[in-house]
């Protein structure tokens, strides 16, 4: 190949890539007008893992089963048991969610002013959930922890453990317990539309 062919086969290959940078800083320059207004909704959204628990009068309903927390029979008393039944209007389906300290809550069933607790604060699996009076006990203390953007879950504070239905159980009057926390769709929870 004489110098003149190697020269022109240098200025193609210099122009070619004069054209491809040239295209690549377009692209940049065009994507540019997007960057700065992303990156700032990116930091002023709150991610999931710091939303509030919910607010208000609410019904805390299983997302596998689709049916709601409440003291057994409507029960008032301290050690009633919590069990999943009907959402409906009984005033024992509902309770509020008093923030603590950031995610950690504590639970009150409105029908009865008692709080969402483990039976004696045991922390072995299985044991039944109950309502009891509300005090600092760290047994009546749950984190609220998002799953997605309907889904939580309650971790008690003192054994670690999360809300579930016993066995993943789908039946009315089955007990809450308190379970590892692993992907069963029974250790998730979620608040039904209000009525």
């Amino acid at each position: 190949m004489n110098k003149y062919s190697e020269l022109k086969r240098q200025g193609a290959n210099s122009n070619l890539l004069r054209c491809s940078m040239s295209a690549m800083n377009s692209t940049i320059k065009s994507f540019g007008f997007l960057s700065i207004p992303i990156i700032v909704i990116a930091l002023i959204m709150p991610t999931l893992a710091d939303a509030a628990p919910p607010s208000g009068r609410v019904a805390i309903m299983n997302a596998h089963s689709n049916l709601c927390l409440s003291p057994a029979g409507g029960g008032q008393g301290n050690n009633d048991e919590i069990v999943q039944f009907t959402c409906d209007q009984d005033p024992a389906r509902f309770w509020s969610f008093t923030v603590v300290n950031d995610n950690i809550v504590e639970i009150t069933n409105l029908n009865s002013g008692l709080c969402l607790t483990i039976a004696g604060g045991n922390t072995e699996r299985n044991v039944v959930s109950v309502q009891y009076t509300c005090d600092s006990d760290p047994s009546r203390r749950w984190r609220y922890t998002v799953v997605d953007a309907m889904k939580f879950r309650l971790v008690n504070v003192h054994s670690g453990l999360c809300l579930t239905i016993a066995g993943g159980g789908t039946g009315r009057n089955t007990t809450a317990v308190q379970y590892p926390c692993d992907g069963d769709p029974s250790r998730d929870w979620k608040i039904p539309p209000r009525q």
